[in-house]
This record gives structure tokens, sequence and C-alpha cells, in this order.
């Protein structure tokens, strides 16, 4: 079985909660993991189709996946392409939040997992081809697709409205990939994301969390055990603040792409500062 419909991003928008959300829907099929990356060819592309297939089990009206990293097309090559070879009558759904605030949340994660050491202010010293601002730069990433997919298979959801509208977001959404768009469940009120308190993985915590074994065990590892554990092994990490002048600057380079995302999608994103 091969998706219906793909969550292509962005990533820290909102689509493990999507996800969880359309996992709970009856006509819908979600892949058994979020992140399949299938299209990304430094990830999973060499599995082939049959293992993409694979990831999509039961018997649904449709089928999606969540893969943030397919809108990373500056990092990722070649990924609306290859997925347009295997699916070209895909609908895409794009989560989009305000650009600067998810420029600093894929900041403080990558600093929390330990994969990032400099300062947010170093990160930002230079704005050309920098990696945390090319994510950002929705319309960019959306042109990508745009070169392979007509415009209405292409869906834009502001995060916020799926936040503080989900009924009617979600009401969209179910419409645009063809399923019963008036089902609505009781879970859909709790949402779903990481704790806002990050942790920084340290060389001992990456140790542990990430061997073979203490992977293969950690499903069988009760939260009241791992709480305490991630606690000792990994400090706090307080999400940075931007300097009033460095966000003015990053409003003015990002502007005229979100301009671009608001003649496409219709939204006027007014809770963003930009």
């Amino acid at each position: 079985m091969l998706p219906n419909f793909i969550i292509i991003g962005a990533m820290k928008c909102g689509t493990s909660s999507l996800y969880h959300y359309l996992q709970l829907h009856p006509e819908v099929g979600m892949s058994e993991i979020k992140e399949v990356d299938y299209f990304v060819a430094e990830n999973n592309y060499e599995r082939g189709v049959s293992w993409y297939e694979s990831q999509f089990q039961g018997e649904f009206k449709k089928y999606g996946e969540a893969s943030p990293n397919y809108s990373k097309a500056h990092y990722f090559k070649g990924v609306p392409h290859r997925m347009h070879e295997l699916l070209p009558d895909v609908k895409l759904i794009y989560l989009v939040r305000d650009p600067i605030e998810r420029i600093i949340s894929h900041y403080t994660h990558n600093y929390s997992e330990g994969r990032e050491h400099r300062s947010i202010k170093e990160v930002l010293q230079n704005l050309q081809n920098n990696h945390y601002l090319m994510c950002s730069k929705y319309y960019w990433q959306l042109d990508q697709y745009l070169s392979c997919y007509p415009a209405d298979q292409i869906l834009v959801m502001p995060s916020y409205i799926l936040k503080d509208e989900r009924r009617r977001a979600l009401e969209r959404i179910f419409g645009f990939i063809g399923v019963d768009k008036a089902f609505y469940s009781p879970s859909y009120g709790e949402q779903k994301h990481e704790t806002s308190q990050k942790r920084r993985k340290g060389r001992l915590s990456r140790f542990m969390l990430e061997s073979p074994v203490i992977k293969t065990l950690k499903q069988y590892i009760p939260d009241s055990i791992k709480d305490p554990v991630k606690q000792l092994t990994r400090p706090p990490v307080t999400k940075p603040t931007l300097p009033a002048a460095l966000r003015n600057e990053l409003a003015e380079y990002l502007r005229p792409d979100i301009d671009q995302l608001r003649t496409f999608s219709g939204y006027s994103f007014e809770r963003w500062d930009i």
C-alpha cells in the first residue's frame, strides 16, 4: 500500500500532533513509524518501494505519513522529484508557524540533543544559506514541490489554527485528504507535543540512550524510571531569547518569502511578528 497524503513539514510546527490526530480517524491508516523519510536519498530511499509499502498496514480508506525532512530541500536534494515519480497524485500537507519562533524551537531542539554547541547568536551570525533560516523559508520550500505538483494538491495550515481551532483545522484537513470530515474524537482535545522543559544530552546520556541494548530495552522501561534517569544525566535547557535587533533583522530577511506564502495560501498569518 502507498500513501494518499504526506505531511511534508515543517519541522517544529506540530507534525507530531497532526500525525496523532490522523491516527485516531477510523478511515485513516498512518505509517507504522512517523518519520519514514523514504524519499530522502541519504536515509531510506535505497530500501526500495516494497519497504515503503510495508510501512502502511491495515484496511483503511486513505494512508499517510509525516516526514519533516521532506521540507529541507536546501539540505536533502531531490525529494519532490522522487516523490512525484512514485506518487504523482499524492496530497501534500504543510504545517507552518511563526518562522522566527520555529527557528528558536529548532535551535533549542538541536542544542538539547547535543547536535548544536554554538549560541543562537553565533548560529544566526550569517543569514545567507543558513540551515535554520532555510527551514523557515516556507514558500521557497513549497516552490520545490510546485515544480512537480499542482497547487490544488497542496494544503498549507498554520499551526496556531490546528492548536486553537482544532475542529475547524481538522475538518479542512479531513476534507482535503478525502475522509469523513465530520469525525471528531474526544482525544482531539489533547495537545500532543514534547515537554517544554528540554534537557541537554551529554556523553553519558548519549551512551545510555543511544546504545543498541538500551534502545531495545527502553520500550519496556516505564516512564517512572526513565524520567528520573533523564533528569540525572541531562541538564535542563532554557529556550534562548533573541535580542530585538536580531529578531528585526530576521523578520526583514524572511518577509519576502512569507509574503509569497500569504499569496499562495490565502492566510494573512496575523499572529506572526513578520
